[in-house]
């Protein structure tokens, strides 16, 4: 009998960013886990000032394709992008950004 690693199912896909993954990444994306966890975890240097709290917008993504693969956004993140004067209709904060499964996630970090 052989044991193999499962593969995950989805993952997060990052849209090439000049400084941070100029190729773009691809990293496993782990229902009940952040895209900002699993982008750090994966070695893609985002920004996260207030260490993953909510209390500041340094991790703010733009969710291209899949947010019906993410949590709801939530009163506490709706104020911090609201105050951020960088928000459009595709801006989450990473660390409040919940992958629950169902498919992939394109983010770009702006």
């Amino acid at each position: 009998m052989f044991f193999f690693k499962k593969k995950p199912a989805h993952h997060i896909i990052v849209l090439p960013h000049a400084e941070l993954c100029p190729q773009g990444e691809m990293v496993p994306a782990e229902p009940g886990r952040s895209i900002a966890e699993l982008l750090l975890e994966n070695g893609v240097e985002l920004s996260h000032s207030c260490q993953l709290q909510c209390a500041c917008t340094t991790c703010q993504v733009h969710v291209m394709e899949g947010s019906a693969c993410l949590s709801g956004m939530d009163g506490e993140e709706e104020k911090m992008l609201n105050n951020s004067g960088q928000r459009d209709g595709f801006s989450r904060l990473a660390c409040q950004a919940v992958f629950q499964g169902g498919g992939n996630v394109v983010v770009e970090i702006p």
